[in-house]
């Protein structure tokens, strides 16, 4: 009887720390020091690719972004090939970037963008890639 008794409150200690567990895991998010979001935009108009790349610091906070676009190209081995590569600076808590290549070759091609975000003297850095698009 009394092992039971004990056997019910191992598993009732158990479920509970499972279940406080499963809710603390749900409860825990990323968070950027300095940058609300970012995104990496690739569109393609014939054999031109269009590269959009933006990110939003906090107001007060943020002080500067470097965004570094590369057009990337996949090869036949499957890994990504630099087609081209424009860096962009801009002060304050919002950056843009907007860039073009034309006469591109037939294959398959993504935008990576990696974000510099400052707050001051400090940084973090951020990599999006765009969504691939073939021609």
């Amino acid at each position: 009887m009394a092992k039971k008794i004990i056997a019910a409150i191992v598993m009732t200690i158990v479920a509970v720390v499972c279940l406080s567990s499963t809710v603390l895991a749900q409860e825990v998010s990323v968070y950027n020091l300095y940058t609300s979001s970012c995104s990496s935009t690739l569109s393609v108009s014939g054999t031109t690719a269009n590269c959009i790349s933006q990110a939003t610091g906090y107001r007060n906070e943020t002080t500067k972004i470097v965004i570094t676009q590369t057009l990337q190209k996949k090869t036949s081995t499957g890994s990504w090939s630099q087609v081209s590569c424009w860096i962009e600076t801009d002060v304050g808590y919002k950056g843009y970037a907007t860039n073009s290549k034309s006469s591109l070759s037939k294959g398959t091609y993504r935008l990576k963008t990696v974000f510099k975000v400052y707050a001051g003297d400090n940084y973090e850095t951020l990599t999006k890639y765009s969504s691939t698009k073939t021609i």
